[in-house]
């Protein structure tokens, strides 16, 4: 179950770069782009997102709203999903600004991810599914902004620093959180 939700993720970035890629070519947006580069791009965001879908299908079935959203609550995946979908808006709504949404969805991410893994039972899971979720998050945003402007954040994307050495001490300290749970709730340590 989660082996298929964690290769699809990439497959999902890659449908969703390849489309962006397939959109500038059609658009005549990027030089020395050819017709036949934007058929094999769209034919690698069909295959893709087909392959995304089959690994997805016996999710998909049981799906239901009150799941998704204690999904985007719990799982670092749906929050990294649902942090994208109000950033894409935002920059998409103001391009010019749209390095503002990117490095608050990318900081609320950091934060989230890591208290949520340091709820869960099973850290080590919930920590590399965090882990994976910030570089695809990371990864969509950069593709999105690239779509956006010609030279995506440009020297702005330095401010990502703070995120990307803030989410390994966060992950962190959340393991250590985790750790100190554990013990009270076998009985280790009293309660203060």
């Amino acid at each position: 179950m989660w082996l298929r939700r964690v290769a699809s993720a990439p497959l999902i970035v890659l449908a969703f770069v390849c489309a962006i890629g397939a959109g500038r070519i059609f658009m005549h947006n990027l030089p020395d782009s050819t017709f036949g580069d934007g058929i094999f791009a769209t034919s690698v965001t069909a295959g893709a997102g087909a392959a995304a879908f089959f690994l997805l299908r016996p999710d998909l079935r049981r799906l239901s709203l009150v799941g998704v959203r204690g999904w985007c609550l719990r799982n670092p995946l749906g929050q990294a999903t649902a942090l994208y979908l109000v950033a894409a808006i935002l920059m998409v709504a103001a391009p010019s600004y749209m390095l503002g949404p990117a490095v608050l969805a990318m900081c609320v991410f950091s934060v989230a991810s890591s208290w949520s893994a340091a709820l869960q039972r099973r850290w080590w899971i919930y920590a590399l599914l965090a882990l994976l979720g910030w570089c695809v998050l990371f990864l969509a945003l950069g593709a999105t902004a690239e779509a956006l402007a010609p030279r995506g954040f440009g020297e702005g994307a330095m401010v990502f620093l703070l995120p990307a050495q803030a989410f390994p001490a966060l992950l962190l300290v959340s393991g250590i959180v985790r750790l100190v749970r554990g013990r009270r709730e076998q009985g280790g340590d009293p309660a203060p």
